[in-house]
């Protein structure tokens, strides 16, 4: 087997197997177990109820809660992270836990083992990422045919940031470099992105392992989109090599460069 198909085989089994790290967590142990389940879908019988993450209205609703200053995105992040069903909601007060840990300026929504966990969006590329408030791309670089290092550029259109990490991150504001995107960028990302992205992916691809790539994206409410590629698929992907290193110089002030 040649070496460029061991590293496509080895990256598909690295993506299948990858997972996210907890971050800012107060849960003991029981608690993450407990927690930490993904969300159903939405066709399961309805005695599965239990099994669903809990909306913002009902974890206030649980916790007798009508009026808040706390913000819903704040709320559902929180809850996002934790993963909280409605079975988990008697374990402790985690209204009292949210409470405190927006009034002390707690973050959560960056870490990318969890806000890509939401439900599967079935909009078109072209619609959802109308609304989409974190893309994340991560790439394994590769050298004169080695894997030379893991990169992730993460664009935060929430908060108009560009971030770019040589390592594996669970927080992506942790990130070696950071800039800041104006709204005309954001608006630029969200009309021109889809324009590389090929949703019926029903075309053979061309191989370059310059780098591998995954994409995923999500929107305020936790609905997502995921996509593969690599370098030299420009069937599937035209133009997205220039696109990506462009954005990269254009913020970083440099060019992109392969490390050794």
């Amino acid at each position: 087997m040649s070496k460029r198909y061991t590293f496509l085989l080895s990256f598909l089994v690295m993506t299948l197997l990858a997972v996210g790290c907890d971050m800012n967590s107060d849960l003991d142990s029981t608690d993450k177990d407990t927690a930490d389940t993904g969300i159903v879908s939405s066709g399961e019988d309805a005695d599965t109820v239990d099994d669903e993450i809990v909306s913002v209205e009902r974890f206030m609703e649980y916790y007798g809660v009508t009026n808040t200053d706390i913000p819903r995105d704040y709320i559902l992040d929180f809850i996002m992270q934790y993963r909280f069903r409605e079975d988990t909601l008697a374990k402790r007060d985690y209204w009292a836990m949210v409470s405190a840990d927006y009034d002390n300026g707690v973050v959560y929504g960056t870490d990318t083992g969890r806000i890509f966990q939401g439900t599967p969006s079935e909009l078109p590329l072209e619609d959802f990422i109308k609304e989409a408030d974190v893309i994340m791309i991560e790439f394994d670089m590769y050298y004169g045919g080695e894997l030379a290092y893991p990169g992730r550029m993460t664009l935060d259109l929430k908060n108009n940031k560009i971030y770019y990490a040589t390592r594996s991150l669970s927080d992506y504001t942790a990130s070696e470099k950071c800039a800041d995107l104006t709204d005309e960028d954001v608006q630029h990302i969200r009309d021109e992105l889809p324009g590389h992205i090929w949703e019926e992916q029903d075309k053979d691809p061309e191989y370059n392992l310059d780098y591998t790539f995954v994409i995923r994206m999500k929107d305020p409410d936790y609905n997502t989109k995921g996509y593969s590629g690599n370098s030299g698929d420009e069937l599937n992907y035209p133009g997205f090599d220039a696109y990506w290193k462009e954005l990269y110089k254009e913020k970083f002030g440099e060019e992109f460069v392969f490390e050794k």
